[in-house]
């Protein structure tokens, strides 16, 4: 008896001094959507990677969309230190955002499309314009059409781009925006002509007799995922920050390495965060879908060129002014244009620069 109580004593001590340990290390509240960059930080912090380089991710995998993570920002800015959403929401949802982009997580444009019922007249003409020769519409096909959109995203971007095509704008079709609920479940009730999706929710709309009309990758976009840093936080943790970066590139690293062997826990990711299940293919198409950059490239793409601007902040201007004049006839109490794009100092590549090392050690 005495011996079991012995054992006993040692395991709680033992357990003790790792709630102690645990609760000893810092802290780096994230906030990410459910789709594919919250898979890889999801992933690293599986793998036990944050206690790793000595800090403990506080994750939140999120339903709702990155318009909704600038609101939840804007009301409390200690809701999260470190978020990743499109650029769109981003542009038209930041004001009194004060974050700083720190990273790409992905370029998701082959998985963000326009998809129509599979028995509409937009699939009866195919190269409307010779320079979109695979995209699917005609001006007769697509005028006055219902499309639903998750409100201000990179999908109802997509629908803007889309549309330009053929000589129209988001006010010669009619919008409807999809309520707080599972889009799934919204499709099935009402039978809308169109919407702008962007994965998982694409592969449901896919699985209900809709079909792509055009991809963001076919229009020739690119779709950018940035993570992003309240900037406070950031100032004030670098070397935090830098640790997570670390291990979100090294779930990234791999993907790239060996794409097939994460199929299994993308599965189980939304599965088990999202109650869905998807097919071991759906899965490997859509991280082959996501386009992912590793951290070396990521470094030279965020460092300024002499007096030039950096490859990222080209892009970002590129994407804010097309943006604007794609959807500047929206009239949305959701638009809040951010204060911060007239200057690119909000793009910050010390922190990965700063992360090297760290994943290095992973």
């Amino acid at each position: 008896m005495n011996r079991f109580i012995t054992k006993f004593i040692g395991i709680c001590a033992l357990f003790a001094s790792f709630v102690c340990s645990s609760a000893e290390l810092p802290k780096v509240k994230a906030s990410f959507l459910l789709t594919h960059e919250g898979f890889l930080i999801w992933y690293a912090e599986k793998q036990g990677w944050d206690k790793k380089l000595g800090f403990d991710l506080d994750l939140t995998i999120n339903s709702y969309n990155g318009l909704a993570l600038m609101k939840q920002y804007r009301n409390d800015p200690n809701t999260w230190n470190i978020t990743c959403t499109a650029h769109v929401p981003f542009i038209m949802g930041g004001k009194d955002v004060l974050v700083e982009v720190i990273a790409l997580a992905s370029d998701e444009a082959a998985a963000t499309s326009v998809v129509a019922l599979d028995n509409s007249d937009i699939f009866k003409t195919q190269g409307y314009d010779e320079y979109f020769p695979k995209v699917y519409g005609s001006p007769e096909s697509i005028r006055g059409k219902t499309f639903a959109v998750k409100g201000v995203s990179s999908g109802i971007y997509t629908l803007g781009r889309w549309l330009e095509i053929f000589g129209l704008g988001l006010n010669d079709v009619k919008l409807v925006k999809f309520p707080d609920s599972n889009i799934s479940d919204e499709l099935k009730k009402n039978k809308y002509h169109g919407s702008a999706l962007w994965s998982p929710d694409l592969y449901d709309a896919l699985k209900l007799g809709y079909k792509e009309a055009v991809t963001a990758k076919q229009l020739g976009e690119t779709i950018p995922r940035t993570i992003k840093v309240d900037e406070n936080f950031g100032h004030a943790n670098p070397e935090l920050v830098a640790k997570f970066l670390a291990v979100f590139f090294k779930a990234l690293q791999l993907q790239i390495d060996d794409v097939d062997s994460m199929v299994d826990d993308y599965q189980q990711f939304y599965k088990e965060l999202a109650g869905k299940e998807y097919s071991k293919e759906v899965c490997l198409e859509d991280l082959n879908n996501h386009q992912v950059t590793a951290l070396d490239t990521q470094i030279e793409l965020f460092e300024n060129k002499g007096h030039r601007r950096s490859w990222i902040q080209n892009l970002e201007k590129d994407l804010t002014s097309n943006t604007l004049i794609v959807l500047k006839s929206m009239d949305t109490n959701d638009i809040q244009i951010s204060n911060r794009i007239k200057s690119q100092k909000y793009i910050n590549g010390k922190y990965l620069k700063l992360a090297k090392k760290y994943f290095d050690m992973l």
